[in-house]
């Protein structure tokens, strides 16, 4: 009995995060919290029980997009037969599924406050630290400008996935493809024009100016 209210309480989180995600991307961070547990098919003190305020949804929001979009990055690491092809791989699953979308509707103030999250400063070094592996790799083995770093890709994937209007006459995944292949193409060596400055690495990052 224990092990199936276990299963029942995890089944009910993700159906939460599921529905919570879904709506706060396509409607805004402010959806009620009622239209989100009535979404996620659970009673709405069932999603209070589980995540107190809106902050704390959030917080758990974030984290769980940060280690979907992890999984994704070790699985392109471990499968695909080069650093270049893996990258590639991870950034276009990242777009294709909105994942990291979140941020672009978080207001400042609330960003402010979910970036002081241990929890969530974790998760994100984790996933820093496996991109910033690949993309290493990659300009080790030439088929990437030497010039980026981690941060510099995470901005790009950032600022594309806002998206921030239509476009008559295409579709929203022609145009998420056109898109991230241009910014694809971007981070490879041939022709690439100098970037001003150095690039931003993990070790640059100095994550307690959050607090």
């Amino acid at each position: 009995m224990t092990g199936q209210l276990r299963a029942d309480a995890k089944r009910n989180r993700d159906q939460i995060l599921a529905a919570a995600r879904e709506l706060m991307v396509n409607q805004g961070a402010g959806v009620p919290m009622e239209e989100i547990a009535r979404h996620a098919g659970v009673g709405v003190g069932t999603l209070y029980r589980r995540f107190p305020d809106r902050v704390a949804l959030l917080r758990a929001l974030s984290v769980h997009t940060i280690e979907n979009m992890t999984e994704l990055a070790r699985t392109a690491l471990r499968t695909e037969p080069d650093a270049w092809t893996g990258l590639s791989r991870f950034v276009r699953e990242c777009v294709a599924l909105r994942l990291g979308a979140l941020r672009s509707i978080v207001d400042p103030e609330l960003h402010t406050a979910l970036r002081q999250s241990d929890e969530l400063r974790s998760a994100r070094t984790e996933l820093l630290r496996i991109v910033e592996q690949m993309i290493e790799a990659a300009q080790r083995d030439g088929s990437m400008r030497t010039d980026v770093g981690v941060v510099d890709v995470a901005m790009l994937v950032s600022l594309h996935l806002k998206r921030p209007f239509d476009v008559p006459g295409t579709t929203p995944v022609d145009m998420d493809a056109r898109l991230t292949q241009l910014m694809l193409d971007g981070l490879r060596p041939c022709a690439a024009t100098p970037l001003p400055g150095s690039p931003t690495t993990l070790a640059d990052v100095n994550w307690d100016a959050d607090r």
